[in-house]
């Protein structure tokens, strides 16, 4: 049996957080132990990595740190699932998805900084899912490789 690489337990452990609630600011709180675990857009990817083993981000958490920290990837063609897909202006993110494969990406959307209740992120619809295609923002900004070991 072949192994499993950190890159995709990273993978599937992002994936079983779809339909997670997003809240501004969240890296992956747990705060009803019946209830689901709670993510922004970079607390789901920090906390993603660090339970496999990677670098423990979470305290400083944001897609700054996720764009300077990982590798650049030069394109879309370069992509490998698992890899990073950052959004905003110029040397400036603002929002993180991890690419899936044939151009899905998921992540932690629809919330924003006035997201921080969970009636907040039904109302909003702001929660861990896919989404059909990278440039599904106009701002896509670059795209990164996580320090995966294996």
């Amino acid at each position: 049996m072949a192994a499993v690489t950190q890159r995709a337990l990273f993978l599937q452990l992002v994936l079983n957080q779809v339909g997670a609630p997003y809240r501004w600011g969240a890296k992956g709180a747990l705060p009803d132990p019946k209830g689901p675990r709670l993510f922004d857009c970079s607390g789901l990817v920090t906390w993603c990595l660090h339970q496999v083993g990677g670098p423990d981000w979470r305290a400083t958490h944001n897609t700054d740190r996720l764009w300077d920290a990982c590798k650049p990837v030069a394109s879309v063609a370069e992509l490998l699932p698992g890899d990073l897909v950052l959004y905003g202006k110029a040397g400036d993110p603002d929002h993180v998805m991890v690419h899936v494969g044939a151009g899905v990406v998921v992540g932690a959307s629809g919330g924003g900084r006035r997201t921080l209740t969970l009636e907040d992120a039904a109302r909003t619809d702001a929660k861990v899912k896919p989404f059909a295609r990278i440039a599904y923002r106009g701002d896509v900004l670059g795209f990164r490789r996580p320090p995966f070991v294996s």
